[in-house]
């Protein structure tokens, strides 16, 4: 694999041989106005969020930027000059530091707009406080899926690279175009190393690798991962295998003591060169950093950059003779939208208090009332029907004189074409990423870019979302029916593990699969409902007493009562008052003397439906509690219990549906038993999504996988149970719905989930 990256070298020489200097003052224009004597200039307050090291590594580009805009204002009568003020991002008092900037002191100078954070697990306290006043948030480089994912409706938060499913995909595609077909994970367990772990194991599948579920490792700071780097490499030896380890961790130091360690890893197995081993090793973007150079080990890594025909990196190099830093092209598309944005807002004909935009007048309930800075550049960037121009001064130039004539430039930035989302326009749609290696003594070398899209000769990463057309199992008619007694009950047992308001969603599933069971003629005493049922009543509801799980469809966006889940619910157990060995007792039938009173009562002649909703463990199973996997309900539990249940006779048919991540542990489980079916969620080395977000009660209100579980089956009792998984697998986004055991259950064309939810 090495020798086949290192040969992609000769391209990137090809690549900048092609990229004329002259690009940069592409868009000149005779048309230039004579200077003048007086302009009149808006200031912006621009507030830089970063830690000190990062804006060291950042100043060139925003010096560029700032540079660029004032010279291609030169010669206009009305200016926009950014003013910029630093803040230590890793400072103690930074929230203090933001909420002062959101919320000014009389006689203190306004923020107008916020470059940063640089860390994820930054970006939610940040928006948090610039929500209110809707000071607009331009972050060149936080990729948490989760918190893109949550802040994709608010106008005032701009993510200027794509989430890390992308880098994620990148990195799959990678190993699958050099033959890897095995992948180790290290992350750190925070919202940016918790964005690898949502989506490695998923994009592996897509591209045919295999992850051991051992090996996707969560690190904390100063842990010792020696004997997992040595597993790794015994493992790839022993196989005879390449395997590829992307380390995912949040901070300069976490890579270099994890690379000390895999280090230390090869000279136990006696590797004394680094090239014949079977292991390469990958770092994520934040490990793109001299001190992660010089660390000692061979390492790739990919990080944002601009695209290759913007002419961006080549010209940086001819002023700073390096290479431009990771980022460093978003950070100049962020402050060149802003001050562009401001222009368009200053040269409105209707006023800067009137904007359309996608067809209506922007207004909001609350002060401030009218279109603020963030809504002038949103509307920036959506319009592309005129004419283009660039990130160059010239370029720059064009764009500021179409805004003062009232109409608007297609803007093409450092990084390439910028194609935000078609609902906010303030989440780019499209990245360029170098792929690069070290060398020497502390050297990094590009290597050739990816994007999204391929544009532009650049090498295309698989659409993230074509997985629907990959990776389905499919069922030949092959599968016999078995010859069982005529179903006399139904029975049902329901779990949600899960206690917190952060979790809402655990509780809110549960809670509705009961109703759906009730809606199909169970009655209670055959439904067993353990929830901790403490969401109604929670300080943190502004609807007492009711429990949501979609968001509203009536008019106006109220709740109704109907949509209540927690209505009329009985909730036989809360969670809290069990121990784990108890589900053993209520499957099985053991009401341990009186103290659990409602239990299932399943004979040969029950058809038996067990839903699950929670958190899961890494490698090991189902979490018995909010997610810190100190008890797991594994699959070989489950297993057992279902057994010893076949070995009473009491079932005839039993379904599991599992709604955790990493739940195809249980699924593989319980392979072999009789008449016993599971469809999960996620496969063994991925975790399920979360879904439907409500920004009022700030939680998510469902997952993916049940919500689309109830729909199929409220829609169609009688699907059958071959449609029902595909209709879970097309419509179940970010993890692979899989099912299991099917071989032993019988035919999937035929059989439907009626056996489960009667007429």
């Amino acid at each position: 694999m090495t020798r086949q990256l290192i040969s992609l070298s000769f391209i990137v020489c090809q690549l900048l041989l092609s990229v004329v200097l002259t690009a940069c003052s592409s868009d000149n224009d005779s048309s230039t106005p004579a200077p003048v004597e007086t302009a009149i200039v808006e200031t912006l307050n621009v507030d830089v969020i970063m830690p000190v090291e990062v804006r060291s590594m950042w100043q060139s580009a925003i010096d560029l930027a700032i540079a660029n805009i004032e010279a291609a204002q030169k010669n206009l009568p009305r200016q926009v000059k950014l003013n910029l003020r630093y803040h230590d991002e890793s400072a103690s008092d930074l929230e203090q530091t933001v909420y002062s900037l959101c919320y000014p002191k009389e006689g203190d100078d306004t923020c107008h707009l916020i470059l940063g954070p640089y860390r994820s697990s930054m970006a939610e306290m940040v928006l948090a406080n610039a929500a209110q006043r809707r000071v607009p948030v331009m972050m060149p480089d936080v990729t948490s899926d989760e918190v893109q994912r949550i802040m994709d409706n608010k106008p005032y938060a701009w993510f200027m690279t794509e989430s890390d499913v992308t880098a994620c995909e990148a990195f799959m595609n990678l190993g699958s175009s050099n033959s890897i077909r095995n992948a180790a994970l290290i992350y750190s367990n925070d919202r940016y190393g918790n964005s690898f772990r949502n989506w490695f194991g998923y994009m592996a599948t897509e591209f045919g690798i295999t992850v051991s579920p051992n090996f996707l490792r969560s690190y904390i700071s100063g842990q010792d991962m020696t004997d997992i780097f040595e597993q790794i490499e015994k493992a790839a030896a022993d196989k005879g295998e390449s395997c590829m380890v992307l380390i995912a961790v949040s901070s300069d130091n976490d890579y270099k003591q994890l690379i000390k360690q895999a280090i230390a890893a090869r000279d136990r197995m006696g590797i004394l060169d680094s090239w014949s081993s079977l292991v390469t090793y990958f770092v994520s973007d934040v490990g793109d950093s001299p001190a992660v150079y010089s660390a000692g080990l061979p390492l790739y890594g990919l990080s944002p950059a601009a695209a290759t025909m913007s002419g961006f990196d080549t010209y940086y190099y001819s002023l700073y003779k390096e290479n431009a830093p990771n980022g460093a092209a978003q950070v100049y598309d962020a402050l060149m939208i802003a001050a562009l944005g401001a222009a368009k807002r200053a040269g409105n004909p209707s006023g800067p208090d009137q904007l359309i935009l996608d067809g209506e007048k922007v207004e909001y309930r609350d002060e401030p009332y009218g279109p603020n800075l963030s809504d002038w550049m949103r509307a920036l960037v959506a319009d592309k029907s005129g004419t283009v121009t660039t990130w160059t001064v010239d370029g720059l130039n064009k764009a500021f004189r179409l805004l003062s004539q009232g109409q608007n430039p297609n803007l093409t930035g450092a990084t390439g074409k910028l194609l935000f989302d078609s609902k906010m326009h303030n989440t780019i749609l499209q990245t360029t990423y170098w792929l690069w290696m070290t060398y020497g003594k502390g050297e990094r070398l590009p290597l050739i870019t990816f994007s999204t899209h391929g544009d532009d000769g650049q090498v295309a990463t698989l659409p993230t979302w074509e997985w629907q057309k990959l990776n389905r199992q499919d069922f030949e008619d092959v599968h016999v029916d078995h010859d069982l007694p005529y179903v006399k009950d139904h029975w049902a047992l329901v779990v949600s593990p899960s206690t917190t308001w952060a979790n809402y969603r655990h509780q809110a599933d549960v809670l509705a699969v009961y109703q759906t069971l009730r809606q199909h003629g169970y009655d209670d005493d055959h439904i067993v409902l353990i929830c901790e049922d403490n969401l109604a009543n929670a300080p943190e509801n502004k609807y007492p007493g009711k429990v949501y799980v979609d968001n509203p469809t009536t008019s106006g966006g109220s709740f109704s009562d109907d949509d209540n889940v927690r209505k009329n619910a009985v909730v036989d157990y809360h969670f809290t008052d069990l121990q784990m060995d108890d589900i053993r007792k209520i499957i099985l039938g053991d009401t341990d003397g009186g103290r659990l009173p409602q239990v299932l009562h399943t004979t040969a002649e029950s058809n038996l439906f067990i839903f699950w909703s929670g958190h899961g463990a890494d490698g090991r199973g189902m979490c018995w509690s909010d997610g810190s996997g100190s008890q797991v309900f594994t699959g070989e539990r489950m297993r057992d219990i279902l057994k010893e249940l076949n070995d009473r006779d009491g079932y005839r048919r039993c379904m599991l549906a599992i709604e955790t991540c990493f739940s195809g542990l249980i699924g593989e489980a319980i392979v072999g038993l009789p008449d016993v079916v599971a469809i999960t969620a996620a496969n063994t080395v991925e975790p399920s999504k979360a879904d439907v977000h409500n920004r009022e009660l700030g939680v998510f209100l469902s997952n993916a996988f049940s919500r689309t579980f109830r729909i199929s089956i409220n829609n169609n009792p009688d699907v059958t149970l071959r449609d029902l998984f595909y209709n879970l697998a097309r419509t179940t986004t970010g993890s692979h719905v899989t099912l299991y055991n099917d071989i032993n259950y019988g035919s999937f064309y035929s059989l439907n989930a009626s056996d489960y939810f009667p007429e």
